[in-house]
């Protein structure tokens, strides 16, 4: 007999703790539901090993999906991962038959993300005033822009809680796919750092000293060893204004990039870079294809569908691509034809199947897992290629710092005999 630690929601909805003994994860369930109460975290206190969770089935499948909720007490900086957390609750509440008003009041409870409480509190307020989800959703500019269609389309269909589970699925996979990319790039970014402060000491505090030393000795300067000092005189008196340039630029940058056509022109001159314009326009097509097949599995049209995915692309030149395959599409085209060009041929490929088998959707969704996994493949493969780069590139900074003074003390030596 295990006892396990459990929180639960009643038939209105209110939260209740305790513990329960039984012998497995579906005996504890089963339990609890008999006595009218949802799970919404379950935990071992005592004896539970991993080969007993593990036997457990589909109860411990349920139990795990369950135990989502528990992101609710962690702070994350992740803001979508934290949304996908409310969203999972409100989900599970709903599908155990929990109200609506209920199961949000319980998502603005949590001890999560503050900013997503009030957002959820509102919305709770908004249901309770009578006002449907969706239009309440639609005024919150923070969810996403697919969140209030979707939520219409689940009204109107009575798949409140399918809807929930499915936007959930798709926050956390996106939160994860960001997840393996930071995580990816922490080390070549740590090396960077590494790399420029480095050579900055060298240039700024090193060279400087040395420069005194051979001005002092007198003798034949190398020109590398010339040129090495001149570099670190320019960057030790004029380094600030560096700086500022570079501030400069990247304020007038983000200025020039107001203007629609400028940053589509930028954008599209960035597709065309090696690595960036690949893993970029990978990353676009996994935003795009979940957010079409989360739109498509809760009912909505796909013209609209279409148009709520493009509002998850941030390259403004493969956004108008996507317009112009909407064009397409409402004048009859097929989607896979349409899409041919801005998406990967193997997106292109499983969207015409579906077409095809009448399983739009499902295939949608097979396309979307298929190009994070590809943005995964395409980030570690960029980074297997920088990380030595940088490294071979710090190492001639330095083998050339090194090699300049030397060529100076040789001269001095020479010079002394």
């Amino acid at each position: 007999m295990i006892r396990w630690r459990y929180q639960a929601a009643d038939a209105q909805g209110a939260m209740t703790r305790g513990e329960v003994d039984a012998v497995s994860v579906e005996a504890a369930v089963d339990l609890l539901r008999r006595r009218s109460l949802w799970v919404i975290d379950l935990e071992p206190i005592r004896g539970a090993s991993a080969s007993v969770m593990r036997s457990s089935g589909s109860g411990f499948a349920w139990a795990t999906s369950a135990r989502l909720l528990d992101r609710l007490s962690q702070r994350t900086t992740d803001r979508e991962e934290s949304l996908a957390t409310l969203t999972r609750s409100v989900a599970t509440l709903l599908g155990s038959g929990v109200p609506l008003e209920r199961a949000l009041a319980f998502a603005a409870s949590g001890e999560s993300d503050t900013r997503w409480q009030q957002v959820f509190r509102g919305l709770q307020t908004a249901v309770t005033r009578g006002e449907s989800l969706s239009e309440a959703a639609a005024r919150v500019e923070a969810l996403p822009r697919s969140y209030a269609p979707l939520l219409a389309a689940a009204e109107a269909s009575g798949s409140m809680a399918a809807t929930f589970t499915r936007l959930a699925d798709d926050l956390e996979a996106r939160s994860q796919l960001r997840a393996r990319v930071r995580a990816a790039l922490v080390y070549p970014t740590l090396l960077a750092l590494a790399s420029t402060v480095g050579t900055l000491v060298i240039l700024v505090v090193v060279v400087p000293r040395f420069a005194d030393l051979i001005a002092g000795a007198g003798g034949t300067v190398p020109a590398s060893t010339r040129l090495l000092i001149t570099l670190s005189a320019l960057l030790s008196r004029f380094g600030w204004l560096l700086a500022i340039a570079v501030l400069a630029a990247g304020t007038a940058m983000r200025q020039s990039l107001q203007d629609l056509a400028r940053r589509r022109r930028w954008h599209a001159m960035r597709l065309r870079w090696p690595l960036v314009g690949r893993f970029e326009r990978e990353q676009a097509a996994a935003g795009y294809l979940s957010t079409l097949a989360v739109a498509l599995e809760s009912g909505v049209p796909l013209l609209r569908a279409m148009t709520l995915a493009r509002g998850t692309v941030g390259n403004a030149a493969l956004a108008e691509q996507l317009a112009g395959a909407e064009a397409v599409v409402r004048d009859g085209g097929s989607i896979s034809g349409a899409l041919a060009g801005s998406l990967p041929p193997l997106a292109t490929r499983l969207l015409e199947a579906g077409e095809q088998g009448g399983a739009l959707a499902p295939l949608a969704r097979r396309a979307a897992t298929a190009a994070s996994d590809q943005v995964q493949r395409v980030i570690t493969g960029a980074v297997s290629l920088i990380e030595p780069v940088m490294i071979l590139g710090f190492g001639g900074i330095v083998g050339f710092v090194a090699l300049a003074l030397l060529q100076a003390i040789y001269g001095i030596n020479a010079s002394s005999f």
